[in-house]
């Protein structure tokens, strides 16, 4: 789910960002000292992260037919691990846990949307700049944008994603292309070296192979090749572009890179299309691949690497001091033959948090995974890597021996404060202990509610519906009504079908359902967007604002409210409130693209050239592949108002 997903029909999407919210004080553990300062002059480090991908879609891992020489070609001259294991089946989580070495339980990120990474968490970026690096971050997806706390530590960060479709928004993405063109303009636009070189730490997020799958020429065309297998692809050549131009500047030599994923993709198996349900080896079994000076080619390691080991072996690797208390351990040892292995804890909440059903927690070790759920199910991967049969009862003894550490580590008492999401997903989270220390019941409350594969039938008919929300909203209203005829609690169905009613020309439909999840759910800052446009579709303006307002002050971290707000204005011809409410996102995020085309527009409309051009001029340096501004600034410059300014 992604991220969660980029598509609409990825169970937790971004428009249903947690309102209300607040800090909880759930304990507190001394967070590590920061690394001594390291003398200029050590590796590079590249950590690449690609969003949806399972392992088995690249070569390296098998897949026979796969279009990733570079990524194999990567594994070939480094060390690859055979089975690397995500903490949850979500972007957000995930990539927390690869910053912080912590498991989501621990760093409070259990969920896409309404959760921000704690500030007291030290995180993989802020150390590396403590150490002298240049840091830089360029991600590709809604579900990493910095309003959710991952801007931490980076000297830049680029999360300027282009208007979304209305097959995404609001799960706007850049793809592959763009985001490398963004990365090599940045590279290349670095201050010439000091002595000793200044290394640099890079995160670069590729965000593709999320629904829907569309990969661009020629990967679309490729017989054999699904649409999915494409994306993977296509993401696999715009690396390579990348790695390429590293070696072409020298840099290659002295650059560690790490590749891996936030999650896999069920792709139909075990009744799940796409991910975020469940922890089936299809979405948690990723990609772990590094190489990079001192480490030998070809190497295969059995030894399993999870998400949380990201941030240790990186900080070895490039020779600073460990984090401490952290989840995670470095794998430096273990790519020179160091066997010695630790199991994984995997979690969903998605099912308990958007569905009502019982959360899913998993305990895997290289050979067996634990799920518990009300009906417990063991795989022994080894003889079943499908995990097709349950082999739970006859094992009774190794399901008593995993189920010990994993119901300690659903115990464990998070260490850290978190962002608490919602008011409802928060009541459900506190009856179950999740925001307390642990799970109140020893499975987590699951035996009190629907078994998740129980309900695949309903997930497939949900799923349908919300991949339609936006592109056919008419059929999307037809398949999430038969969900909630079947069980009109699924406020995510809800959530949809009110965004596809506004979508549709209904408006008055939109605000009915908005106000059944009020009554039963608060409304997130998200829904009161979609309740001020259905309002100003009416008429009724004043009524938009106030929703608006109340969004704003529900979520101040997110610009969209302000954004909307702004726009809301101008359309009442308020334009000194517009300009504000504009000036109030950049505050928030000072490139934000929407924010500065809209102010640039609006000082254009009052006649002020030069306020308008140096909008625009800053906009077309962080998207030079914005025609539309292009052609403004071209016109401003050639003393002729440009068209379509206000």
């Amino acid at each position: 789910m992604s991220g969660g997903p980029r598509r609409a029909a990825a169970l937790v999407p971004a428009a249903a960002a947690f309102a209300g919210l607040a800090w909880l004080a759930l304990g507190h553990r001394e967070a590590s000292p920061p690394p001594a300062a390291k003398a200029a002059g050590g590796p590079n480090v590249l950590l690449v992260t690609v969003d949806t991908l399972r392992a088995d879609a690249l070569g390296c891992y098998g897949h026979g037919d796969a279009g990733t020489p570079v990524l194999d070609a990567l594994a070939g001259r480094g060390v690859r691990f055979e089975t690397g294991i995500a903490p949850a089946p979500l972007t957000g989580p995930s990539h927390a846990s690869i910053l912080t070495g912590l498991v989501p339980s621990r760093h409070g990120v259990r969920d896409n949307g309404g959760y921000v990474l704690p500030d007291v968490i030290p995180s993989l970026p802020e150390l590396f700049r403590r150490a002298g690096y240049r840091t830089a971050a360029f991600v590709s997806g809604f579900p990493l944008a910095r309003r959710f706390g991952f801007a931490r530590g980076f000297d830049a960060f680029d999360d300027h994603f282009p208007r979304g479709d209305s097959r995404r928004a609001p799960y706007v993405e850049r793809d592959a292309r763009a985001t490398t063109d963004t990365v090599l303009r940045w590279l290349e636009a670095a201050p010439a070296p000091a002595s000793p070189r200044t290394p640099f730490f890079l995160w670069v997020h590729y965000y593709d192979p999320h629904a829907p799958y569309e990969p661009p020429p020629p990967f679309a065309a490729r017989p054999g090749w699904s649409p999915y297998h494409g994306e993977v692809a296509f993401v696999d050549a715009e690396l390579g572009r990348l790695l390429g131009r590293l070696d072409e500047m020298g840099l290659a030599p002295s650059t560690v890179v790490l590749a891996t994923a936030d999650h896999g993709e069920s792709l139909g198996e075990h009744g799940e299309e796409t991910h975020g349900i469940f922890v089936y080896d299809s979405t948690v079994r990723i990609p772990w691949i590094v190489a990079g000076p001192g480490l030998a080619p070809g190497v295969v390691s059995r030894v399993v690497a999870r998400a949380v080991d990201v941030a240790p072996t990186l900080l070895d690797l490039a020779g600073l001091p460990p984090l401490a208390g952290i989840d995670g351990r470095s794998l430096r040892p273990a790519t020179a033959g160091d066997t010695r292995d630790e199991p994984a804890s995997v979690e969903s909440l998605s099912p308990l948090l958007h569905l009502g059903w019982a959360p899913l927690h998993a305990w895997r070790t290289r050979r067996w995974k634990l799920i518990e759920a009300p009906r417990v199910e063991l795989y022994d991967l080894e003889a079943d890597p499908g995990e097709a049969r349950n082999v739970a009862a006859e094992h009774r003894d190794v399901v008593e021996e995993l189920r010990r550490p994993l119901r300690a580590a659903m115990a464990a008492t998070p260490p850290f404060a978190a962002q608490a999401p919602d008011p409802e997903t928060a009541e459900r989270l506190s009856a179950l202990g999740y925001l307390s220390g642990g799970p109140a019941s020893p499975d987590g409350g699951a035996s009190a509610r629907a078994d998740p594969k129980d309900e695949v039938p309903l997930l497939a008919r949900l799923e349908r519906g919300m991949s339609r929300f936006r592109v056919d909203p008419a059929g999307a209203i037809s398949d999430l009504t038969a969900v909630l005829d079947e069980n009109p609690g699924i406020a995510i169905a809800r959530r949809c079908r009110a965004i596809a009613s506004a979508g549709a020309g209904r408006p008055e439909a939109a605000l009915a359902d908005l106000a059944v999840l009020e009554k039963s759910h608060a409304l997130t800052t998200d829904d009161l967007v979609v309740r001020a446009d259905a309002l100003a579709a009416l008429g009724r303006a004043g009524d938009a604002l106030e929703a608006l307002d109340r969004a704003a002050g529900m979520e101040p971290r997110s610009p969209q409210p302000w954004l909307s707000r702004a726009r809301a204005l101008a359309r009442l011809g308020r334009d000194d409130e517009a300009r504000a409410a504009l000036e109030h996102v950049i505050a928030l995020d000072p490139d934000h693209l929407e924010a500065l085309r809209d102010l640039g527009d609006l000082a254009a409309f009052q006649g002020d050239r030069p306020g308008a051009a140096s909008r625009y001029e800053r906009v077309l340096a962080l998207d030079p592949g914005d025609e539309a501004v292009a052609r403004k600034l071209g016109a401003l410059r050639a003393g002729v108002a440009p068209a379509g300014g206000r």
